[in-house]
């Protein structure tokens, strides 16, 4: 993540990468604040720190919906979703952080290297990239167990909803890039065009993890047609990811 073998050691160590699992949107965005505040710490700039606080916007921008009552069609629903994805990324940090395996979609992240040339939307980008193609098909199907859905099919709309979150948030991270690139008297437009790539992965993304949770959905949790797809959900999370951390000109 950083560079030299020392500053990873230190990055590790935060405690916020090791906790257990999050148990409601409250803990969600509590330890998103603290891993975030945490990473910046150790290591400026990082890649944990970048996602971090993009997914703590999108995430605080969630409860914000969930309390007003009137964007989803099933808050309680949103509410365990928000949960379970979000332990998604918690479970990567704390086997990183501990040494354990943690999916290599993830480690890409994780292991960016810190020196100035991959950009802030690029890191951020790559958690994006990990958490739709990788995680969020997993954390629907569960979810949608856990609730007693009889089918997928019924939550469509409000996955739509919450992805159209992500999607909004990231049209907010590129243009205050933009703006802080065009203040600093550099040329926003290669930015800019990371940006719309960034943005058409996103929107992709969501169609594919959504199509993933339907495979999903017909196998049994712990079987092993389960974990070959987890398997190749992280090899195309993985082959993205790497597309995306590519050190641009400019």
């Amino acid at each position: 993540m950083v560079e030299g073998a020392a500053g990873m050691g230190n990055l590790r160590d935060c405690p916020a990468l090791r906790a257990e699992a999050a148990t409601s949107v409250a803990e969600v965005v509590e330890r998103l604040r603290e891993i975030r505040d945490g990473a910046e710490q150790a290591s400026a700039g990082c890649g944990i720190a970048q996602f971090s606080e993009l997914y703590l916007t999108i995430t605080q921008s969630i409860a914000e919906h969930i309390r007003a009552g009137s964007f989803f069609a099933d808050d309680a629903y949103l509410g365990r979703l928000d949960v379970a994805f979000g332990n998604r990324y918690f479970d990567a940090l704390r086997a990183w952080a501990t040494g354990g395996r943690a999916p290599r979609s993830w480690e890409l992240l994780f292991e960016a290297p810190n020196n100035g040339e991959i950009t802030a939307l690029q890191l951020a980008g790559a958690g994006v990239n990990a958490h739709i193609n990788f995680d969020l098909a997993v954390a629907t199907v569960d979810t949608g167990r856990e609730m007693g859905d009889a089918e997928l099919a019924g939550r469509w709309d409000d996955y739509a909803r919450i992805n159209d979150v992500f999607a909004q948030n990231m049209d907010a991270l590129l243009n205050r890039f933009l703006e802080d690139r065009a203040a600093a008297g550099e040329d926003p437009e290669p930015l800019s065009a990371r940006g719309r790539l960034m943005t058409r992965i996103v929107a992709a993304a969501r169609q594919f993890a959504w199509e993933d949770a339907e495979v999903l959905w017909a196998l049994p949790r712990r079987s092993e047609a389960w974990e070959s797809k987890e398997r190749h959900m992280d090899a195309v999370a993985s082959l993205i990811g790497r597309g995306v951390l590519v050190d641009l000109p400019g």
